[in-house]
């Protein structure tokens, strides 16, 4: 077998494989060379070199024994000879290993080394003798040996010892000889074989590379011949490995290449020829003479469908002797039923002479050898069928040109017979045409009608926006106009009540209460449809703060206490702990009407309030065991101005607005209220509301409502106020209740006399009403605060109308202490908001405290922290984060707080400032009076949350400021900042 005829990866293996036998050779004739030198070098090494090491150690070892011999005659006592005779036995041993060494190692005559054996016997003997003469006082007889007999026998030692050596120099010369005319003879034979593996790898690759370069060379330039169109171009290689194949592949390549080049002609061709005629007879001739000219058929046929008989008519026949015959669409008979059937090309092949197939022509009949059929679809519809038929075989190459050029036939058809019914169409198109402009003429019309009336609706949609904007002013106006008598009514028979109290009847006196009692209902009623009316409109935002739910449902119960113990009923507050952001006056509003609604229609048990927290969200339940709703009106009470029992006979009164107003503004807060009830056995109303509401609101900071703490009139004794007041009766009502605290009340009865009477009087506080006439509330505010006499004067708001987010922000913005609504004034809280702000004695600066930066705890240990809180919740969340590092004592009111701090002198105190028995204020100053107190410091804990707050509190003494809720971080970095390591 040839060389080329090989399998390309068999000539590859052969080649590759020499050549590793080559490389292995070569390796195995480096590892012998190797080796022998290994072998030579080990040699040089364990024989002359070691035997020379060992002469030198024993002639080192002789001298130092002969030198310790002299200095044993020089020892003046005993331990220096016995230190000399311990050397000289050291070398005894040393010479002993080095004669062992030559006996093992020296190559020479074995009596070289028994002579130097003897010779070193003889020495020791002859040394042993002298030494022993100086022992016994011979000291001239040892002198007289040592350079006599002894001498001699060193001498003798180290001839022996040069013998050997010699013979060692001589042996080591011999060994390196020898290794050298070995690694030249080992060179030349190692450049032998390299230089042959290379001749032979060289000749290997050209033999592999012209085996198969070449005839990829040749393939390439035929095929890129191929590529530039010469057709008839093959390659002339043979072989029977790969490349013969793919040579012949090529080839294959090639005629089928030339074979579809002369289809696409031919379909050109036959496009060509469509593109010409688009009626359906011309189409049908110039399509059957192309098809038997490419395929050389003899005989012909198109037919085409007649959809109302059924049948195939003849389009046009050539070879025939007639028109030809129709046959039926349905029936799929004769030839063409398998091309109908199967709606693809179909072949009838090797027909046999008798056949009934016979073709009429001037030199007789004659019998075609093939039939082929090509249907011509058209969607579901087979509209044409093209019959050829020949003497002869069709080639493979022209029955794939008809397979080609079938979908183009049908398209061409489809597009034809398409033509012929946009034909059709157009008659009718052009009618409907006609008929559609006169629709137009008429939808014209319309729409001039329709402009009108979409212009009435921008007018009448301007009259309803303005509506709105007067509705909005109207609600503005009557908050005032209805709140302003409201609340003198209230004011006035709240003053009445305090001064005629045991002055006149009980039963005249409780018609005062009647009257202040249904005047605060009447005004929460309006409240109320105000309220409605906001929700309507859209003009209600949102203040998120973050504040304790828990502490929030427990004011509700403190307030709605005494309601429900003059009925008996229990109110239950089994709330977490637990904060949320949200609006907190809307929750209130909220939780403030489920809970009144569930006292108000409870005779007999408990009202239970609870909650958890899951989700992302808080469930507030509302439970009482009151009078139940009826199934059908659960839904009607939360639809405005209804209720449960709306007949005239109702035991409750009620308006309706306030469960309406309750689920619009959980929804609001993007929440929701429900409701389950049993007639007769209670209800449960649930609140479901995220923990954090983000849906407009507007972020303000964390607080808690302050406790409202009573003052001690005598502490407010010459403190002046100004009350900045249009309304007589609001007045009376607030000089009442302030006067008899000790203030001092100046009255300004517009916004233009305030500020007058402002540049004469210097007064601790203002109390502000917004709504005066010519110069109201917002700009006596904005000029109290431009004037730097009054820039940090505190300011509390007290006014009937309802404040917009843009009012509240400039309200906040210029540092008030408090808001307060009029009708919802309650003597508690007012005097509590005005005791925070004025303080009757010289307030002292924190700078005045003798505090350091950093202080060392009094004692060892832990710091101990005084926390004093009324508030149980606050006073455990305190201990809560301070027990860890600190000793934590509490008290609960400013009394207690200086008895504890007497007894365990923290070094750090928590103040809370609104506190019974003794407020914060008042306990610093017992704690700055008291000599072993005074240095502790102070920190104000608030929930007061004005931005004017900490420099006011700040100026009463404290030494720094915490906000409520307690943040664990900051009271971290607060603590941590008092104290050193």
């Amino acid at each position: 077998m040839r060389l080329k005829d090989l399998q390309i990866g068999t000539q590859l293996r052969l080649g590759l494989g020499l050549i590793m036998v080559l490389v292995l050779g070569l390796g195995v004739l480096s590892w012998r060379q190797a080796d022998e030198l290994a072998r030579q070098t080990n040699d040089l090494f364990e024989h002359p070199l070691q035997v020379h090491r060992a002469v030198g150690r024993l002639e080192a070892d002789v001298e130092r024994m002969s030198r310790h011999v002299r200095e044993l005659r020089q020892a003046q006592d005993q331990q220096g000879r016995e230190t000399i005779l311990h050397q000289i036995s050291l070398g005894e041993v040393s010479a002993e290993k080095q004669l062992e060494l030559l006996r093992d190692r020296y190559l020479g005559p074995e009596d070289d080394v028994d002579t130097l054996e003897s010779d070193l016997l003889s020495w020791k003997v002859q040394r042993d003798e002298t030494i022993r003469l100086m022992g016994t006082g011979g000291v001239l007889w040892a002198e007289h040996r040592e350079g006599g007999v002894q001498a001699e026998r060193s001498t003798a030692v180290m001839v022996s010892l040069k013998k050997i050596d010699t013979f060692a120099d001589n042996m080591s010369n011999t060994l390196h000889r020898r290794a050298t005319d070995k690694a030249a003879a080992l060179q030349q034979q190692l450049f032998f074989v390299v230089g042959l593996i290379l001749l032979l790898s060289l000749s290997v690759s050209w033999l592999l590379l012209n085996g198969i370069k070449r005839p990829l060379t040749e393939l390439t330039a035929t095929a890129a011949q191929l590529g530039q169109g010469n057709l008839e171009v093959r390659s002339l290689f043979a072989s029977k490995n790969e490349v013969g194949t793919l040579s012949k592949a090529f080839n294959t390549l090639a005629d089928s290449v030339q074979a579809n080049a002369t289809h696409f002609a031919s379909a050109a061709d036959l496009n060509a020829t469509l593109l010409e005629e688009l009626e359906a007879r011309a189409f049908g001739v110039r399509v059957l003479e192309t098809l038997m000219r490419l395929t050389a058929s003899q005989i012909g046929a198109v037919y085409v469908l007649d959809e109302e008989r059924g049948e195939y008519m003849p389009l046009k026949s050539i070879g025939l002797s007639g028109d030809g015959h129709s046959f039926s669409a349905s029936a799929h008979e004769g030839e063409f039923g398998a091309a109908l059937a199967s709606r693809s090309i179909q072949r009838i092949s090797d027909i046999p002479t008798d056949t009934h197939f016979t073709f009429a022509t001037v030199s007789g009949e004659f019998r075609p050898r093939e039939i082929v059929t090509i249907p011509l679809v058209s969607g579901k519809e087979i509209p044409a069928v093209v019959s050829l038929a020949s003497l002869r075989d069709y080639r493979p190459a022209e029955m794939r040109f008809l397979t080609q050029v079938q979908p183009a036939l049908t398209t061409w058809l489809n597009a034809m017979l398409s033509n012929r019914r946009i034909a059709e169409l157009s008659a009718g198109l052009e009618a409907q045409n006609l008929e559609l402009e006169a629709q137009k003429e008429e939808l014209e019309a319309q729409a001039s009608q329709l402009a009108e009336h979409n212009a009435e609706l921008e007018i009448q949609k301007r009259q309803v926006d303005e509506a709105n904007r007067l509705k909005s002013a109207f609600l503005s106006n009557m908050s005032h106009e209805l709140r302003t008598p409201l609340n003198s009514v209230i004011a006035l028979s709240s003053v009445l009540s305090r001064r005629l109290e045991m002055k006149i009847p009980d039963e005249e006196w409780s018609y005062l209460e009647v009257i202040e009692r249904n005047g605060k209902n009447l005004l929460a009623l309006i409240n109320d449809v105000l309220d409605l009316s906001r929700l309507e409109a859209g003009q209600e935002d949102l203040r998120v703060e973050r504040f304790s739910l828990r502490g929030l449902v427990g004011e509700l119960v403190d307030m709605l206490a005494p309601i429900a113990g003059k009925k008996g009923v229990a109110l239950d507050n089994q709330v977490p702990e637990g904060l949320i952001e949200s609006d907190a006056d809307k929750c209130r509003h909220i939780l403030q009407n489920l809970i009144g609604n569930a006292v108000k229609f409870t005779d007999v048990g408990q009202v239970s309030i609870a909650a958890t927290f899951a989700d992302h969200a808080v469930g507030l339940t509302v439970t009482d065991t009151g009078i139940g709703i009826a199934p059908d009106k659960l839904d009607l009470i939360f639809e405005e101005f209804r209720q449960a029992d709306d007949s005239t006979s109702r035991r409750q009164g009620g308006t309706g607005l306030g469960l309406t107003i309750a689920r619009r503004y959980a929804h609001l807060l993007g929440g929701e209220v429900g409701v389950e009830s049993k007639l007769g056995a209670g209800s449960t109303f649930t609140v479901r509301l995220p923990l954090t509401a983000t849906h407009g609101a507007v972020g303000v900071p964390s607080r808690t409502r302050p406790r409202a703490k009573t003052p001690t009139p005598n502490s407010r004794r010459g403190q002046r106020l100004l009350l900045i007041e249009d309304s007589e009766p609001a007045v009376i009502q607030m000089c009442d209740i302030l006067r008899a605290e000790g203030y001092q009340v100046e009255v300004a009865r517009n916004g233009k006399m305030a500020l007058e009477m402002l540049e004469h009087i210097a007064p601790e506080a203002v109390i502000l009403d917004l709504m005066m006439p010519e110069v109201d509330g917002f700009q006596v505010l904005g000029a109290l605060r431009a004037v730097p006499k009054t820039a940090t004067l505190p300011v509390l708001i007290l006014t009937a109308k309802h404040v917009t987010k843009q009012e509240l922000s400039f309200l906040e913005g210029n540092h008030i202490h408090q808001l307060i609504r009029k009708g919802d004034v309650d003597k508690e809280r007012l005097l509590a908001a005005v005791a925070g702000m004025v303080e009757p004695d010289e307030p002292r600066k924190p700078s005045d405290r003798r505090v350091a930066p950093t202080r060392k705890p009094r004692r060892p240990g832990k710091p101990v922290v005084l926390v004093v809180e009324d508030d149980p919740d606050n006073l455990r969340t305190a201990k809560a984060l301070l027990e860890d590092n600190y000793v934590v004592v509490s008290a609960q009111d400013g009394q207690e707080g200086l008895e504890q701090a007497r007894r365990h002198l923290p070094d750090v105190i928590l103040m809370d400032l609104a506190m019974p028995v003794l407020d914060g204020f008042e306990a610093l100053k017992a704690l700055h009076r008291d000599e072993t107190l005074k240095e502790i410091p102070v920190f104000a804990v608030t929930a007061s949350a004005m931005t004017g707050d900490r420099e006011s509190i700040l100026a009463h003494g404290f030494d720094g400021y915490l906000s409520k809720p307690l943040d664990g971080e900051i009271l971290k970095k607060t603590l941590a900042g008092l104290f050193t390591a």
